[in-house]
């Protein structure tokens, strides 16, 4: 599968604890987020990087690599039509930013569990507990021969399979059909846009059984268009 390291839009280090409860304001709108991009509380990274991201609490810990994949992963979210998922897909298109991950499942190998254990060595950007006693905890990858080792791995991988809410899959294939339209009309369109890729969090599908967890919402975010 294609899945590729990307620029995220993500909270201050420092100041997570501070953003996470705010990012319903943070992100309501491009005014919001472009204050709270220049008051430092977000920042987006320069470079592209994978992210591994960790979950643990009851019932377990489970561990995945976040990534940008080809819209063409939410194949199942296409079926939803509700009034309720278009105002979600134009909020998204509006925002010209993905909010969360998309959860999906994978077939990992071996290579992979010691390639992210290894990752998972260094000092975490975030180690966060939400109200129900999750602890979310994220590393960034960005040297190059890591970086080349995680790509090779999921580049072997076969397509993965959405574990997410069908709604907000279908909310974001939508929002990339919007922002396809308008760039189409515009005369811009190269089929290379960020919209044509969806951030997603794939988890290895023997750790994962009905719905996955889900990267909370501002944590790890990927700017779709420019704002």
């Amino acid at each position: 599968m294609k899945a590729l390291p990307f620029p995220c839009i993500r909270p201050a280090q420092d100041r997570v604890l501070e953003a996470l409860p705010a990012m319903g304001s943070i992100l309501s709108g491009n005014d919001a987020l472009r204050g709270a991009l220049a008051d430092g509380l977000m920042l987006k990274d320069p470079g592209a990087a994978y992210y591994v991201y960790e979950c643990s609490g009851e019932p377990g810990r489970v561990t995945g690599v976040v990534a940008i994949c080809p819209t063409s992963v939410l194949a199942d979210g296409k079926g939803d039509a509700s009034a309720d998922v278009a105002a979600a897909a134009r909020a998204i298109a509006e925002l010209k930013v993905q909010p969360r991950p998309v959860s999906l499942a994978y077939e990992a190998s071996p290579v992979m569990d010691i390639i992210l254990g290894a990752a998972k060595e260094g000092a975490s950007l975030y180690a966060v507990t939400d109200p129900a006693g999750i602890t979310h905890r994220a590393w960034e990858v960005k040297r190059e021969d890591a970086v080349g080792a995680i790509s090779a791995m999921l580049d072997q991988a076969p397509e993965p399979a959405l574990t997410d809410d069908p709604a907000y899959a279908a909310a974001l294939t939508g929002a990339s059909q919007l922002l396809a339209d308008e760039a189409r009309a515009a005369g811009t369109y190269t089929g290379k846009e960020p919209f044509n890729f969806t951030v997603a969090v794939l988890f290895p599908a023997a750790q994962v059984s009905g719905a996955a967890p889900q990267v909370p919402t501002g944590l790890l975010t990927h700017q779709v268009a420019r704002f």
